[in-house]
C-alpha cells in the first residue's frame, strides 16, 4: 500500500465532460512524485482533490490508509503551496509563517523557536519584517514553502509554484526544493507543465493527458521508454521527431536506408529525439535541408526538411539557412509505435 492511494477516481462538472476518468495513482512514503502534462489535463483538479479543495465524484483518497473522501482540508493535515503564493498581504512574514501555528493554539515560545527554524532553513531570516509587497518573487515563493514546510504536514502539495519565475530563479528554487526534500523527506506530490521541472525533480513521474495516465515511471524510463506518442513528443526539447512509414517484408525505408523492424507489415509511427541525430558517421545517413536555425551558444536547435517531411536537430553544427547537410543516426536510436 502506498503513503497516498488514489483508487479509480472520476472528477466532471456536467455528466458528459469528464475532466479525470478512473484515475488509480499510489504515492509511497517520502516519495517526490512530479505530475506532468498539458494545461486542462487534470492535474491541478486531481491535486486539488488530494488536498480536500475539490469533491471528487467517485472512488476513493486515502492518506496512510484512512479514508479522507469526507474530510475537510484543515483535518487531512496536508500542506499546498500554490503558484500565486497566497500569502496574508497584510501581515509580515513572520505573522505569516507563524498563522497556522498560533490558529491550532501551540504555545508562543514554541512557534518563535519553529519560525526562527524554518526561516534560517530557507535563507529568509533577514525578511520577518516585511511585507509580502516588500519581497521579489522568490523570496514569496519562499514564505510560502515556509509556511507549509513549519507546520510538519504528512505530505506536501505543489501547484506549478514556480510558473511566475523567471528563467534563472526556476531554476535555482527547483534545486532548493529539492534539497529541502532530501533534507525534510516528506511525501511530495508536485504538478508543472514544464517537463524540465518534471525531469530534475521526481523520484517518479506521472503523465497526464486528457484526465488519464499516459505513464508512470522515473524520469528515465519516461525519456528513453516512452509508453505512447503523446509521451514521446510532451518530454523532450526540442520534442520527438515522428514520421509514419510502412513495414514491408519486416523493413521501413528510412529516407533511403533500409532498416530492419522486428514489428508486423504495415503502418507505424517512427520516432527520432533531435538530439539522436548526429554529426559523425553512423548507419543511418539522412539528407537534410535546412529551413532555419535557432542558436543557442553551445548547440543549435536546426529545422529542416527531408524528402518532404519535417524535421528537427540538437546539433552542434552551425548551417546557414536553405543550405543541404548530411546528418547520421544509429538503428538503435529509432523508436517504433504501433
Amino acid at each position: 500500500m502506498g503513503y497516498i492511494e488514489i483508487e479509480k477516481v472520476s472528477k466532471w462538472y456536467k455528466k458528459d465532460h469528464l475532466i479525470i476518468k478512473d484515475l488509480t495513482l499510489s504515492v509511497a512514503k517520502g516519495e517526490f512524485l512530479v505530475i506532468v502534462g498539458p494545461s486542462g489535463c487534470g492535474k491541478s483538479t486531481l491535486l486539488r482533490m488530494i488536498a480536500g479543495l475539490e469533491e471528487i465524484n467517485s472512488g476513493v483518497i486515502k492518506i496512510e490508509d484512512e479514508v479522507v473522501n469526507n474530510l475537510s482540508p484543515a483535518d487531512r493535515d496536508i500542506a499546498m503551496v500554490f503558484q500565486n503564493y497566497a500569502l496574508y498581504p497584510h501581515m509580515n512574514v513572520y505573522k505569516n509563517l507563524s498563522y497556522g501555528l498560533k490558529n491550532r493554539k501551540v504555545p508562543k515560545d514554541i512557534i518563535d523557536k519553529k519560525v526562527k527554524e524554518t526561516s534560517k532553513l530557507l535563507q529568509i531570516e533577514e525578511l520577518l519584517d516585511r511585507k509580502p509587497s516588500e519581497l521579489s518573487g522568490g523570496q514569496r515563493q519562499r514564505v510560502a514553502m515556509g509556511r507549509a514546510i513549519i507546520r510538519e504536514p504528512k505530505a506536501f502539495l505543489f501547484d506549478e509554484p514556480l510558473s511566475n519565475l523567471d528563467a534563472k530563479l526556476r531554476h535555482q528554487m527547483r534545486l532548493e526544493i529539492r534539497k529541502l526534500h532530501d533534507k525534510l523527506g516528506i511525501t511530495s506530490i508536485y504538478v508543472t507543465h514544464d517537463q524540465v521541472e518534471a525531469m530534475t525533480l521526481a523520484d517518479r513521474i506521472v503523465v497526464m493527458n486528457g484526465g488519464r495516465v499516459e505513464q508512470i515511471g522515473t524520469p528515465d524510463e519516461i525519456y528513453n521508454t516512452p509508453a505512447s506518442i503523446f509521451v514521446a513528443k510532451f518530454m523532450g526539447t526540442p520534442p520527438m521527431n515522428i514520421f509514419q512509414m510502412k513495414i514491408s517484408d519486416g523493413k521501413i525505408d528510412f529516407f533511403g536506408t533500409s532498416v530492419e523492424i522486428s514489428n508486423p507489415d504495415g503502418m507505424v509511427f517512427v520516432g527520432i529525439r533531435p538530439e539522436a541525430i548526429q554529426d559523425a558517421r553512423s548507419d543511418i545517413v539522412i539528407e537534410v535541408l535546412v529551413t532555419m536555425v535557432e542558436r543557442l551558444g553551445s548547440e543549435n536547435i536546426i529545422y529542416g526538411e527531408c524528402q518532404g517531411e519535417q524535421i528537427v536537430i540538437k546539433s552542434k553544427k552551425m548551417p546557414e539557412k536553405n543550405n543541404s547537410m548530411q546528418f547520421y543516426l544509429s538503428k538503435e536510436s529509432i523508436y517504433i509505435f504501433s
